[in-house]
């Protein structure tokens, strides 16, 4: 598995194969342990089955040689006196050292068949010659001096012999046990060198699997961080939206990879389900608030709406924000409707508020107030600016000229808000002015 495939993997597997590691580490670190303590054991198992018998057996052959040579001293000293010593004693610790020999080649001799000898195989061997050589001058020297035993006398030559042949013996036993010195402290060097490299080797993988292991860990708390910072921010977005009423943001969705990504992806999903019950449900209150507020025929507000933005004007003009009224209506409308027909007449409404539309400001409002009969609410006009926007739309109208439609003209009636009116006397007085216009002869604006 490549680093790609094992990234996009799940979070329980990617965290499984991170402690899958860390465990091999941990396992190699006790294998090699084991392994390192085997070889040290077997090593130990040399130094004290091999070396430190052989160095006994040497010690205890280094004695009887002292005493051989004490002997052999004594030896001379009695000779000289004319007196022989009788050799009983000096057979008996010949006896003893030929023994000790014997389990010193025995001993060499079975571990290297059975290869129990696991450092300097030739120098054990070479360690065997020296004992064998050793044998061989012992035996010499037990001749010639069992020879001057026989013969109660010895001339000066054989003395010297006897002297050259002892000093030889004490020379072997010397360099034996060096050499068997040599040997151990090799082994126990080795042995220490590999104590040493096992303490090493052992604290350098124990320093890896503390790493991965401290990697691991900062590994999976960064990741979760990561994640859950993520689904806090796509929560606190959702928050935010709710508070200040505004559109959701629409998610960007992208394919689950693990666990917690299939819970931010669920979390996502829900968002947008969210998003789009809440734009459904703001359609639905728009168009619920257009059926409430709106004329369905012209698209005009209607009398609901007018009757509740009248008395919001009348409040603000108390507190001294001026306004201005226009209440128009369609000239012989009826007589429309009978020589064009209904659907006629429908048109022209729908293509009034058209042309008003086109003559107000966007603060201005327009209302259907019942029949042919409109409304407009001009905030922050007194009224002679009432009556030039009326005259803009009257003319207007009466330019306005469409092959679907009949000609037809208004009558506007302009009222100026005044500190003791109310909504009934302001839009009497509108009234008023609109039938002083149709009394005039119709296609006027009067301001009352």
């Amino acid at each position: 598995m490549s680093i790609v495939d094992w990234y996009k993997s799940s979070l329980s597997h990617r965290i499984g194969s991170l402690f899958m590691l860390l465990l091999a580490t941990l396992l190699c670190v006790i294998s090699f342990s084991i392994y390192k303590l085997k070889v040290i054991d077997s090593e130990m198992k040399e130094v004290a089955y091999i070396d430190v018998p052989l160095n006994q057996i040497m010690g205890r052959i280094e004695m009887l040689q002292l005493e051989q040579h004490i002997l052999f001293e004594q030896f001379k000293l009695k000779q000289n006196h004319g007196k022989l010593t009788p050799d009983q004693e000096y057979a008996y610790q010949k006896q003893q050292l030929k023994q000790l020999l014997d389990q010193a080649v025995s001993l060499i001799m079975d571990n290297l068949e059975k290869n129990h000898i696991r450092f300097a195989k030739g120098q054990h061997r070479q360690l065997l010659k020296q004992i064998e050589q050793f044998q061989e001058k012992s035996e010499q020297f037990e001749v010639k001096l069992g020879n001057v035993l026989r013969h109660h006398q010895s001339t000066i030559q054989e003395k010297k012999q006897l002297e050259q042949l002892a000093l030889s013996l004490e020379h072997s036993v010397k360099d034996i046990s060096d050499e068997l010195q040599k040997l151990t402290a090799h082994t126990s060097q080795y042995t220490e060198k590999h104590e040493r490299e096992f303490f090493w080797i052992n604290i350098a993988l124990g320093v890896c699997a503390t790493v991965l292991g401290l990697l691991l860990t900062y590994y999976i708390v960064r990741f979760f961080q990561r994640r859950i910072r993520r689904m806090q921010g796509s929560l606190k977005q959702l928050e935010h939206s709710l508070t200040i009423e505004t559109q959701l943001p629409k998610p960007e969705m992208q394919p689950a990879m693990d666990e917690l990504s299939e819970l931010e992806l669920d979390l996502k999903q829900m968002m947008l389900r969210l998003a789009d019950e809440i734009e459904n449900r703001e359609q639905v209150e728009k168009q619920l608030l257009k059926l409430a507020t709106r004329d369905k025929l012209t698209g005009a507000y209607n009398r609901h709406k007018w009757d509740e933005q009248l008395a919001m004007h009348v409040e603000l003009g108390r507190r001294g924000a001026p306004f201005s009224i226009l209440i128009m209506d369609i000239d012989f409308f009826k007589k429309i409707n009978d020589t064009f027909g209904h659907l006629a007449g429908d048109k022209v409404l729908q293509h009034l508020p058209t042309v008003i539309s086109e003559s107000l400001r966007s603060t201005d409002q327009l209302f259907r107030i019942g029949g042919e009969e409109f409304a407009v609410i001009l905030p922050m006009q007194n009224g002679q600016a009432g009556c030039q926007v009326a005259e803009r739309i009257r003319k207007s109208i009466e330019a306005s000229e469409k092959d679907d439609l009949p000609h037809y003209t208004v009558s506007v009636g302009v009222s100026e808000f005044e500190l003791s009116d109310d909504r009934k006397s302001l839009f009497t007085r509108a009234d008023k002015a609109l039938y002083a216009a149709k009394r005039r002869g119709r296609n006027q604006v009067v301001l009352q």
